[in-house]
Parts: C-alpha cells; structure tokens; sequence
C-alpha cells in the first residue's frame, strides 16, 4: 500500500468512528428526552421528531402515549441510518404547550426535560461514558 492510499484509510477509519460516536451521543440524547417528558394522555411524548439540518415543526394532535414506542422507533431509526459526524441534528417538539413543560410547568419534570437531557449527556461525554 502507498503512503496516500495508509492516509485514505485512517481518514475513512476516523470519519467511521466519528459517525458512531455522533449516532451513540443522539441515540442518548433521544432516550433521555422521551425519559423526561411527561404524561397525561400522551400527546407530547408522542411528537418527538428527529430532523438533520432543518427542524421539523409537525404536530400531531391526535398522537396519544399509544403512538410513543412507535415514535422512538421511528427516531432509532433515523438516528442510526442519517447521522453522521458534522450533521446538525434537531429534536423538537411542536406541541403548543412545550415551552411551558420545558419551563417546568409539569409537577413531573419541574426542571424542564430537555435542559437536564443535555446535562445528563454532556456529563457522559466528560466521564467518558458516551
């Protein structure tokens, strides 16, 4: 093998590395927001969405707890096939009431639920759990 041809594989080895650590990281983030988000009947929990590069402002009213396992699928999946290292990655939540649960209006998640979702992962990543 040629010196150029050692250099195209680390890099490969490196870019394929970095991919996973992106997809491990977003696959964290993902499991500590539905873990944090509160339930009545379901509707948020329920409307988690997962985008690259733009946020997707969808909302389904008619969503309910029901729905939930399918939307962390449906994210699992996302997140394992479309993240990639230097990808912008968007959880979001367009229920009309989401600011005030991430303001802690909810007696079950006073602190919000994504606040304390990067808290949690940022100290994973520092002890180098993630």
């Amino acid at each position: 093998m040629t010196f150029s041809e050692d250099l195209k594989k680390i890099g490969q080895e490196i870019q394929r590395q970095a991919d996973a650590r992106v997809r491990r990281v977003a696959l964290a983030a993902l499991r500590q927001i539905d873990e944090g988000s509160p339930v009545d009947k379901g509707t948020f929990a329920a409307n988690w969405v997962v985008s690259f590069d733009t946020i997707d402002r969808s909302f389904d009213p008619s969503k309910k707890e029901a729905d939930r396992a399918s939307t962390i699928t449906t994210a699992t999946a996302m997140i394992s096939s479309k993240a990639l290292c230097g990808t912008t990655i968007f959880f979001s939540n367009s229920a009309p009431y989401a600011i005030m649960l991430e303001n802690g209006y909810s007696p079950q998640t006073p602190q919000g639920i994504v606040g304390p979702a990067i808290t949690k992962i940022k100290n994973a990543i520092t002890s180098g759990q993630l």
